[in-house]
Parts: C-alpha cells; structure tokens; sequence
C-alpha cells in the first residue's frame, strides 16, 4: 500500500512537471511574419506567404498589364488556388487568399477563387436572379515548388512562388519570387 502511495505520488508530481514545463510564462505576440517570427528551413511559413503574395500582386499591379489589356475596370479575374509542387503538405489557400485580398484592395480587378464553395454561390446567386454567371475575362494561376541543398554544416531551402496571368488562352503576365532560408546543421545531422 506505501509502495502504490508513492508510485501515484511520483506519478502526479511527474505530471505536474510535465504540464508546467510545456506551459510558457515567456510567450509574447509578435507581428505575423514580422522580423521576429520563427524562421524554419523545414516548412514554409507564415512570413513566406505573405512575403511572396505582396511582392507577386505589387509587381502584377506595378507592370502596368491590368491597364494595357483595354478592358473596363474593375476586371473580373478568376484566381486559381495554387499548385503545390513541393514535397511539403501544405495549404496553398493562405496564399491564394492573400493574392484574392491584395487584388480585391486594389480596386484594378474583381478576384473570384476558383474553389467548389465559391463557384457553387454564383450558381445560386444567378439562378436566384435569374442572370447568367458572367465570365471571367481574366484567370489568375499560380504554383509553389522547392529546391533542397545539404552540405556538411548547412541546410538551404529555396520556394520559387510563380503566378501567371492569362487572356483568352495567352500569357499576359508572369512573376516569379524566390525565398531561400538557410540553417546550421546540428552535429547530430538534423
């Protein structure tokens, strides 16, 4: 009966430590990929998408392509969610959801997501009007791919974010953004 007293007292006291040691009484807001967000060689990350998604739409917006196509602004462009080329899992909408965002805010063009539930409630919507969904004249695609490097002390990652503007079938625009991370190796190989 002591020895099962004292186990489940060293249990609890395990426990105890165990929770107040995932606990944090040092964790701070910082800013969403800001310059003190965590940098991950990994994995992309929050600062990734939204330093991709602002450079790709300001040089879209800045090549001046939206205003020598001749068409009535604002344009209607359907944005496809991107492609993921990389060996990670991840979810591209966070990118396509900056792109829709920056684009919409810039009052150039209408973005419409090219996603089951969006196009479902245009359906609706025209049905329920009774007028036709009117066609995008513009569509908006994009991918992610990576390329890995290893050497004896480093590890090199480099996502090569790509968009590309189209119009009845033909490239109107195309922009590329690289981000490269690096990171030490630890002297386990990790």
């Amino acid at each position: 009966m002591k020895n099962k007293t004292l186990y489940l007292g060293a249990c609890a006291a395990m426990l105890l430590a165990l929770a107040s040691g995932c606990a944090s009484s040092n964790a701070s807001y910082v800013q969403s990929g800001g310059p003190n967000s965590i940098i991950s060689t990994r994995k992309i990350n929050i600062a990734d998408w939204n330093s991709a998604a602002a450079k790709l739409t300001n040089n879209l917006l800045a090549s001046g392509t939206l205003d020598k196509l001749g068409l009535k602004q604002p344009i209607k462009i359907l944005v496809s969610n991107v492609k993921n080329k990389t060996s990670e899992v991840i979810d591209t909408s966070m990118l396509t959801n900056k792109i829709v965002m920056e684009l919409t805010n810039s009052g150039k063009v209408i973005a419409i997501k090219d996603d089951k539930a969006t196009q479902e409630l245009l359906q609706y919507e025209a049905e329920m009007t009774g007028k036709k969904i009117g066609v995008a004249k513009l569509t908006l695609t994009g991918s992610i791919s990576e390329d890995r490097e290893l050497n004896s002390d480093k590890r090199e990652v480099t996502y090569t974010f790509t968009l590309e503007l189209n119009m009845n079938g033909t490239s109107r625009w195309i922009g590329q953004e690289q981000i490269t991370k690096q990171s030490e190796r630890s002297t386990l190989g990790f």
